[in-house]
This record gives structure tokens, C-alpha cells and sequence, in this order.
């Protein structure tokens, strides 16, 4: 019994406490984990990310947490149920366990009676994440873009600073940034409605786009760089909401057609190729290869619309470009037929190493935001054949997703939480593209996304800040008269 209270008492000479500090003594063991949120439990974490701060769901009067390395230890207690680690000895326990765990140990005080539960591990990788991570918040029926901004988040603090929002361009629907491999100093985003355009970021030059032509039936949209940055591809895309009275979905998103093209910078100019610029079938979501040599796309036939929207399924094709003469290869080819599995195919995404193209999975359609067996999956382009993330995925929506600059991270938004808000989860990849355990994105109150009424939505790893300054972005939209981009024609591929 001596050497019990001893232990305890020593416990409780190290614990840091915001108010107090507590006598931990006596305490049961509880032969269980400690029912937390967000659930860091056996999770996988870069050594750069923020404190897993984190509310514990059981009633406390007063919480403590020992966080044990191989030669160093953090303590922090507060009264009631949540923990705050500190930001500058988190960050120094990270940087001394890299490659290493961290045992995790909560205690929980009530009339006087401490509890012990079971302790947990957590993973620190040797792999940083990239440095921020840039999504639009708007409000959760994407009815309204009154309110709504794109925003940067610092992922090794909890700084958040708007890039673009309502404030400064009220009545404005801001959407579809993007970012050439992760470089927060070239970057391309749409504006809609009011003060409309394409606004272009090339090391810190700042240009307005008016992107559609007499030969596009609308603007463009859902970017995707080259790796050369001197191209940039987009889908075209006549998109509608439909809204349910009735049913389990609340609604759906339908593309009535949709084509292809490849923006060449340089030149100003829309190129596209026969095989991707018809009636013939509804192409959406480019992606270029690493090489640069390969875009890929999602093609479904076209349908009858609205009418047919449940019937409309995204195959997972390819076709070869070359960026020295910006030309489209002589075929298309189908990597995953939606005729033989029955389903669709959404936001195919190549890991930054060629290997790996990861992808929504789900019934019909190519929007998953509403349709809740939406999956992420991973088709591997060695071996040709593609399997489910089981262990990112949940009973809930999985939509948009993107890789860290390293390949070794990803993130993608997900209504798991509650069923309604999209909120961003962060897991790691290993070189054979097997996941981690996802988490949440830490923030400084652990009860943040309880009470937060935005949905955060397409969620990216930038490698550093993005420095354009807001007012500039506002003053280019509202003021400059914009650039008219041409249109090249349509490459011909004969016998379709």
C-alpha cells in the first residue's frame, strides 16, 4: 500500500494543472479505454501536427493526462473533462519521438475517487505533413454562399486565416481552388455570381480569367495542374442541386452534360481532343500523372437528366498527353469499367509518386457529397487492380480527398461526426498504400466542431502559407476587367 501512495503522490507533484493541482490517489483501474473525442486512440500522427487536445465523454470533476516517450514524459490536468496540452512542449515531444510511440494515460476524478483507464498508444511518424491545409467553409445545405471563404489553417498550431471569404466579397460563391503539387504560391480558384471569373496565382502575380468561349457551353471548373504548371485542366460542367421533400437524401448533385479541356497557360488558349469534347459522353474531374504524360478522368455515357440521375455511373479512364506539343492521345482507356462493377466513380486523385490513384466509390452519380455509401479506394497502377480503404472509410459520406506533397498523408472530408457537417480527417499512408487510423483535425477546443456550423469542404495540403494578400484578390475581382482566354479548337481523332 506504501509504495502505492508513493507513486501517487509523486504523480501528482509532476502533473501540470491550468487551475489546481490535483492529489491523485488511490486510483481504480478501469479495464478499458478512456471514451474520448476526438478519437486519437492507436492513431498515426506527423511529428509536426498540433496537441491532440481532446474532451473526455465520461463526467469528471477533474481530468489527468501523462503523456510517456522513451526518456521524457508530458503531464497536463484541468478541472471538468477536457485536455490542453501545451503548444511549444507538445511540439518539443513530437520532435524527440519521431519514429517512436507515446503511451497515453487519462485519469478522471469524481467525489473525491480517482479512476485509471487503460492506457493507449500513439504513433509519431517520422514523416512531416505538409505545413497547411487549405478548405472552403460554407454553410452545410451548399444552398447559400452568402457566408462562406476559403481559409488556411497552420496544421502544428491552431492559426486560421481567410485567404478569400463574404466579407470581403459579399454575394459571391468562391469554390475549386487548387494548387500545383502542393505550392502555395501558384494556385487557381473560381469565383461565381457576383464579380465572377477564374483568378490565376503564379508566384505572386495575380490574373482574372474569363474562361468560357463561344465553344464551351459554360466556364471552366475542377482544376487539376500539370506538373509543368504550364497547363491546367478543367471539366465543363452544367451542374444542378436537387432537393428532396421527402426520402433518406437530403439531396443530390447532377451534372446535365459535361467535356474536357487543358487551359495552356502560355498561350492563353482551351485545347482539347475530339475524345473528350462531345455528345458522346460526360467527362469530369481531371487528373494529371506526376510525368505529366497521362490525364485522368472520370466519362460516363450520357442520360437523360434530371430524369435518369440515379442511373448515371463514372467509369475511371485515361488518356495520354504530351506537354511538349499539348496533345491528346488517339484513344481512351477504361481502368475501371462502371458497366461491369455496377457502380460510380468520383475525384480520382494519383498519389505524388505514380502509383496510387485514390477515388470515391458509390452508386450512381459524381458527386458523393450526398450519397452516404460513398467509399474512398486505391487502385494501384502496378498492379492494375484497385481494393477499398476499409480502414478510412465509415457508415457515413467519405467525398473529397487529396495527398500531402510527400505521399505520405492524406486528408479527405467526411460526415461521419454527426451526419450532416463535412469535417476534414487526416491519415497516414504507408509506401504500399495501406492507411492509418484516420483523425480528426485538432483543434484548440475539443468541443470546436460540436458547436462550429460550417462544413468544412475540399480539403488541401499546401507546404507552406498561402502569402496572397486578400485585398489584392478582392481588388483583382472586383476591378480588373479580366483576361479572355481563347479557344484552340478540337484536336480530331479519327474512327472514334
Amino acid at each position: 500500500m506504501k509504495w502505492k501512495l508513493l507513486y501517487f503522490h509523486l504523480l501528482a507533484a509532476v502533473i501540470l494543472t491550468s487551475c489546481r493541482q490535483p492529489q491523485v490517489h488511490d486510483a481504480i483501474k478501469l479495464n478499458r479505454l478512456p471514451d474520448i473525442f476526438p478519437d486519437y486512440t492507436e492513431v498515426t500522427i506527423p511529428y509536426n501536427i498540433a496537441p491532440l487536445n481532446f474532451r473526455l465523454n465520461d463526467s469528471c470533476a477533474t481530468i489527468a493526462v501523462v503523456v510517456e516517450g522513451r526518456d521524457e514524459k508530458l503531464e497536463s490536468s484541468n478541472d471538468g473533462n477536457k485536455i490542453y496540452f501545451d503548444l511549444k512542449k507538445w511540439a518539443e515531444l513530437l520532435e524527440h519521438h519521431k519514429g517512436q510511440q507515446l503511451q497515453l494515460t487519462v485519469f478522471a476524478q469524481n467525489n473525491g475517487q480517482w479512476h485509471q483507464y487503460k492506457p493507449f498508444v500513439i504513433t509519431v511518424s517520422n514523416e512531416p505533413v505538409d505545413g497547411y491545409l487549405v478548405y472552403r467553409l460554407i454553410l452545410p445545405g451548399f444552398q447559400s454562399w452568402n457566408e462562406m471563404g476559403i481559409y488556411q489553417r497552420s496544421l502544428s498550431t491552431f492559426s486560421q486565416e481567410p485567404i478569400l471569404n463574404s466579407k470581403l466579397m459579399p454575394g459571391t460563391c468562391m469554390n475549386c481552388h487548387s494548387f500545383a503539387q502542393n505550392d502555395p504560391d501558384n494556385m487557381v480558384l473560381h469565383l461565381r455570381e457576383f464579380n465572377g471569373g477564374t483568378i490565376l496565382i503564379q508566384d505572386g502575380e495575380i490574373d482574372r480569367l474569363h474562361t468560357k468561349t463561344e465553344e464551351m457551353f459554360a466556364s471552366a471548373a475542377f482544376p487539376y495542374w500539370h506538373p509543368s504548371r504550364k497547363y491546367i485542366a478543367f471539366s465543363i460542367d452544367k451542374v444542378r442541386q436537387i432537393f428532396h421533400s421527402i426520402g433518406p437524401h437530403r439531396a443530390h448533385v447532377i451534372d446535365l452534360k459535361s467535356d474536357m479541356v487543358v487551359y495552356d497557360i502560355v498561350k492563353n488558349e482551351m485545347i482539347t481532343s475530339s475524345l473528350l469534347f462531345s455528345e458522346n459522353a460526360f467527362e469530369t474531374f481531371p487528373c494529371f500523372s506526376p510525368d505529366g504524360k497521362t490525364l485522368f478522368f472520370c466519362s460516363s455515357k450520357p442520360g437523360k437528366l434530371p430524369v435518369d440521375y440515379a442511373k448515371m455511373k463514372y467509369s475511371l479512364c485515361s488518356i495520354s498527353f504530351d506537354p511538349e506539343t499539348g496533345t491528346f492521345g488517339d484513344r481512351v482507356d477504361t481502368l475501371i469499367s462502371a458497366a461491369k462493377i455496377n457502380k460510380s466513380i468520383s475525384i480520382p486523385r494519383v498519389s505524388p509518386d505514380g502509383r496510387f490513384i485514390m477515388f470515391n466509390l458509390f452508386n450512381y452519380g459524381n458527386f458523393p457529397s450526398y450519397n452516404p455509401e460513398s467509399d474512398l479506394y486505391l487502385y494501384d497502377l502496378l498492379g492494375e487492380k484497385y481494393r477499398p480503404l476499409t480502414r478510412l472509410n465509415s457508415n457515413n459520406v467519405e467525398s473529397y480527398h487529396s495527398w500531402s506533397s510527400n505521399g505520405r498523408w492524406t486528408v479527405f472530408s467526411t460526415r461521419r461526426v454527426d451526419g450532416l457537417y463535412s469535417t476534414p480527417f487526416i491519415a497516414y499512408m504507408d509506401e504500399d498504400g495501406n492507411p492509418g487510423k484516420p483523425f480528426l483535425l485538432p483543434q484548440e477546443d475539443p468541443d470546436f466542431y460540436q458547436n462550429f456550423l460550417y462544413s468544412f469542404n475540399l480539403p488541401e495540403f499546401v507546404i507552406d502559407k498561402v502569402k496572397v494578400d486578400p485585398y489584392k484578390l478582392e481588388d483583382m475581382a472586383k476591378n480588373s476587367p479580366g483576361k479572355q482566354v481563347l479557344f484552340r479548337g478540337i484536336q480530331q481523332v479519327k474512327n472514334e
